[in-house]
């Protein structure tokens, strides 16, 4: 394939570098890769453009002449680079003269440029995500020329030091005329435009960002995830993207507070976080997972990495295909189609046959894209590197796949505008509008683009609005005025009466449109709440919430659609805080709404900063809400705040009591109990005890109890402590006790516990309240006790022993004399011992355990030594029940495989497990690249104790701490000191005392295809 090439680039663009470890060039050409491309029938792949015409394609976007423009990417880097500031990145665009699915020209636009992760095109030039950088390149006539040099838009997109990936990415314009944006949980910024101070800047923690090219808003419209990497949005205008790991697809809500992969928000008044809104998973979890590396189909989608979003509105595939969303499987080599169902307040994604499946190994989709001609084009970054590069680079390859559809199937819908001219920039605004009825959203999309465009320059004028405006009334059906009425909004131009008419449309979709477009240009909450925007602008928000605020509350008690209900939610987080209760009241009383996957949090987002401002009027709101979420979230925001604002909370007592409801007083204990968790003593609350009486009325006297020995009632705790001693209890009540006990301190816990310790139904909760004693006797009492706990809780027991200078003594003397096997005790035991700074103990572990590999040199001779090990084939005869033992007690707290195991780090089910430098490398080297949420910190108590782990959450009152063994919560005066370190939570070292059948029977385990039984003995 020859394609003509022109350029604006310089001459000395540098010469890409390779160092893939696995390949020199892919092992299959362009043509036969796309030729051998699974597809269903009556669909085909060509190549519409490859190397060396494209190189590391990271991003495409199109033009309004119907030009495919492309990123590439050669400046990202493996795990011990990074980045290769040698090297500069490219923006080229492709033009397909004659409409035969392959490009016949190539042009350069700029190749000047570094860190690109994205593009957009429109508005008089080309967008350009360069972090720390948005960039803008003037091309006001569109001739593909630069007019001058990039401009700086927005800066404080920063790459984490701690990693190399996850940052910002994903440049689209949407559909009300913002240019939208992504990033990863693991690369915080703070953005603005250029010489924002920083304490005017908005707070970027994950999710999606978006910028309004004529006001120069900024605002991050929700949090979390992990690494989204594809958005789009459907028919209806609801916005959609991509993520990997913790969950493959999310429903773009404003105000969301999405869930992380490994603590909580930053803002701790969360409680709880919307989770992704899919009802699958692209890896199996939990049973019999089938292979997928190869490219075979099997029922789950190929992996937990997920890159590009498309919903299909082309108008040319059949109809089957319109309005599904697809994502490409990176681990899978695939293309995984999703299904939008309404549901409550939003969507559910149900997953469909996997579209595409690709034989070529190197096949890596980045992105996917339907163009004018309504087939699809794809993105092939054409590597072997599944994560993060850790092979090495291979910058020569690169491949754009067209995916066109030629069967004759009665159900599509023929593209009244193909093969006629693209160039749409020199249409008449009928023509553009005109375009809004095309089946092809491509049309529709390009339509507003021009629109826009002339608005910017000067050039639509207020008779041209008006036709549009017009055009937009008489439509005869309620898709065409959804889109018009997007693009009037686009263009800001939605008059009062415009939006009347659109909150009294019959179809859900206009109304939700219409809630969303009046409150659009008031400042949105970023992750902490209300920001400098938010108080800059709050006059204007105030003013327009004051005009509107009735009608909306008159929604809020009459809507029947729980779609619109959500956009008022929505709405909340952009009304000044004084207004907010008087919106969210009423949507708290939608019992319909108890239980929605996202209604009630979204709502609860919009009250946190109510909390401070106004904690009676939501005390208030409390006692009147129907929705658990809201009276439990409510309860416990105002608890934490009880020693100086102790009115809010005796309201809601004294209100709920009154009530007489059961479900209410449970919400009302469970907010309580959050707020005071870990926490010794509390002055009881005033209304405590006519709502204590009201809810054992209700058979709530057992939670009552719990919570009557932190108010420091004397006979509660006499009553708790006789359950934890009464061996004829209910052992779940026993344990319950024993905890409420070590949280309190009572003066008779030594006693207790010791008591405990000789029952197998509680003893390793009694040598938890034990440890709290800074006694030697502890250490002797335990170790004497040892082989009484069950194995699979020894190693708790073992971290506690390893908390203290006195208790980590006298475990090495029992290491030493054979008393307890080596093998019990693991690497990150080893490094708690190391953090006790007591060079005795650690020149004594070193000498009884063995010391653990440190230096970069050791662990890569080690990583080669076990590939060597593994490549003679000895894991075919490894015992992967065995190995499934060792994770378990290894890695199983923090890490979850085929369902089984914590939550903490991410879930390895999905991940890249057969491929050796993959997993070796983050076994033997896990602080190589460590994300700044998964670093450990060394915790040193008030009661002498010393703790390693991974801070998961922290307020003012507690601190929640996730240890090797063990989830812990202590009051925040009871830490003395705290250190983050640069080193991951997962210990280097943790197979280096493992003989060398533990190894085999663990990567055996750990690299198997399905999940197996634990072993009867291990």
């Amino acid at each position: 394939m020859t394609i003509a090439v022109t350029t604006a680039g310089a001459d000395d663009f540098p010469t890409p570098i390779n160092n893939d470890r696995d390949g020199d060039a892919p092992v299959m050409s362009a043509e036969q890769a796309a030729s051998t491309m699974q597809l269903p029938d009556g669909f085909s792949a060509r190549v519409f453009a490859a190397e060396p015409d494209v190189q590391n394609p990271i991003d495409m976007a199109w033009d309004a002449r119907g030009r495919l423009w492309v990123a590439e990417n050669y400046t990202y880097s493996d795990r011990s680079e990074r980045f290769n500031r040698s090297l500069r990145d490219r923006v080229l665009f492709f033009v397909d003269q004659d409409g035969d699915g392959r490009s016949d020209q190539r042009h350069v636009f700029t190749d000047d440029v570094q860190m690109l992760t994205s593009v957009e095109v429109g508005l008089g030039g080309v967008w350009l995500m360069c972090p720390p950088q948005l960039l803008f390149i003037p091309d006001a006539n569109g001739d593909g020329v630069a007019d001058g040099p990039a401009e700086v838009i927005l800066d404080g997109f920063e790459v984490a030091k701690q990693n190399y990936h996850n940052f910002a990415n994903g440049l689209r314009f949407g559909p009300d005329g913002w240019l939208y944006g992504r990033c990863g949980g693991s690369c915080p910024g703070r953005i603005g435009t250029p010489g924002t101070p920083d304490e005017q800047r908005v707070a970027l923690e994950g999710g999606i960002w978006r910028y309004h090219p004529t006001t120069s808003a900024v605002e991050v419209i929700n949090a979390g995830t992990t690494n989204p990497w594809g958005h789009d949005w459907n028919e209806a205008g609801d916005l959609f993207f991509t993520n990997t790991v913790i969950g493959h697809l999310w429903h773009g809500i404003a105000g969301a507070h999405f869930r992380r992969p490994f603590t909580l928000d930053p803002n701790r008044h969360t409680y709880q976080l919307i989770d992704f809104h899919a009802d699958h998973w692209h890896f199996d979890t939990g049973g019999t997972w089938q292979a997928s590396r190869d490219g075979a189909a099997n029922d789950f989608g190929g992996g937990h990495a997920h890159c590009g979003a498309m919903i299909y509105r082309g108008g040319k595939w059949p109809n089957i295909y319109d309005g599904k969303l697809f994502t490409l499987n990176l681990h899978g080599r695939r293309a995984n189609v999703e299904r939008l169902e309404r549901i409550g307040g939003g969507y559910v994604a149900r997953h469909e046959p996997d579209f595409m499946i690709a034989s070529d190994p190197w096949f890596r989709g980045m992105e996917m894209s339907y163009g004018p001609d309504g087939d699809v084009y794809v993105l092939d970054w054409s590597d072997t590197g599944e994560c993060h590069e850790h092979t090495g680079v291979h910058r020569t390859s690169g491949r754009i796949y067209q995916i066109r559809y030629d069967g004759d199937d009665s159900s599509a819908t023929p593209n009244a505008l193909a093969g006629s001219p693209h160039d749409l920039r020199a249409k008449s605004v009928e023509s553009l509008v005109a375009l809004h009825t095309s089946n092809n959203a491509w049309f529709v999309r390009q339509a507003r683009l021009v629109l826009q465009s002339r608005q910017v320059a000067g050039t639509l004028t207020a008779d041209d609005i008006r036709k549009i405006r017009a055009t937009c009334r008489i439509a005869a059906d309620s898709k065409l005025q959804a889109r018009l009425s997007r693009t009037l909004w686009a263009l800001r131009s939605l008059n009062d009466a415009d939006l009347e008419r659109l909150l009294k449309h019959s179809d859900e979709t206009m109304r939700a449109i219409g809630v969303r477009a009046i409150a659009d240009s008031w400042p949105i909450d970023d992750v902490m709440g209300p920001w400098h925007a938010s108080l800059k602008e709050s006059d204007e928000a105030f003013s327009g919430a004051s005009t509107w605020l009735d009608r909306l509350i008159e929604l809020a008690e009459t809507e029947d659609s729980a779609l619109v209900r959500l956009s008022l939610a929505s709405t909340l987080q952009r009304l000044p805080v004084s207004l907010r209760t008087k919106l969210a009241s009423p949507l708290t009383r939608r019992i319909q709404d108890e239980g929605d996957h996202n209604i009630p949090l979204l709502i609860w987002y919009g009250l946190m900063p109510v909390a401070e401002q106004s904690p009676d009027q939501l005390a208030s709101l409390c006692v009147d809400s129907r929705l658990s979420t809201i009276r439990r979230n409510v309860t416990r925001r105002l608890a934490e705040d009880v020693a100086t604002s102790p009115e809010p909370l005796t309201q809601i007592l004294r209100g709920i009591a009154a009530s007489d409801d059961a479900d209410a007083m449970a919400d009302v204990i469970s907010g309580l109990s959050a707020a005071v968790r870990g926490v010794r003593r509390v002055d009881r609350p005033l209304g405590w005890d006519t709502f204590a009486a009201s809810a054992k009325q209700n058979g709530l006297s057992r939670q009552i109890q719990n919570l009557d020995v932190v108010f420091g009632n004397g006979q509660a705790l006499e009553a708790i402590t006789d359950l934890a001693l009464d061996g004829s209890a209910d052992p779940a009540q026993r344990l319950s006790a024993v905890q409420t006990l070590i949280d309190s301190r009572p003066d008779n816990l030594f006693e207790v516990c010791q008591k405990l310790l000789r029952d197998p139904r509680t003893n390793v909760v009694a040598a938890k309240g034990l440890s709290t004693f800074d006694n030697p006797e502890v250490a002797r009492m335990i170790l004497a006790q040892y082989n009484r706990f069950r194995a699979p809780r020894r190693p708790e027991v073992v971290s506690l022993l390893v908390s203290r200078v006195s208790f980590a003594d006298q475990l090495i003397d029992a290491l030493e004399s054979n008393k307890i096997p080596r093998a019990d005790v693991t690497a990150s035991q080893v490094r708690q011992i190391h953090s006790l700074a007591d060079a005795s103990l650690s020149n004594r572990i070193d000498r009884v355990w063995g010391k653990v590999r440190v230096s970069p040199i050791e662990k890569r001779r080690q990583i080669e030594a076990l590939k060597s090990d593994f490549a003679t084939g000895v894991l075919k005869t490894a015992d992967a029940r065995r190995g499934r033992f060792l994770f378990e007690k290894n890695c199983g707290t923090c890490h979850r495989l085929y369902g089984s195991g914590g939550d903490v780090g991410p879930d390895l089910t999905g991940a890249n497990r057969s491929n050796w430098d993959y997993i070796l490398e983050n076994v033997i080297d896990p602080s190589a690249v460590v994300d700044k949420d998964f670093r450990m910190t060394v915790v040193l108590l008030a009661d002498g104790r010393v703790v390693n782990g991974l801070v998961l959450d922290e307020n003012d009152r507690t601190w929640t701490i996730q240890t090797a063994t063990d989830k812990i919560t202590v009051a925040a005066d009871e830490i003395e000191e705290a250190q983050k370190t640069e080193k991951s939570a997962m210990p280097d070292g943790l197979i280096d005392a493992m003989s060398d059948q533990d190894r085999h029977d663990l990567f055996a385990y750990l690299t198997g295809p399905t999940q197996v039984p634990l072993p009867e003995q291990p």
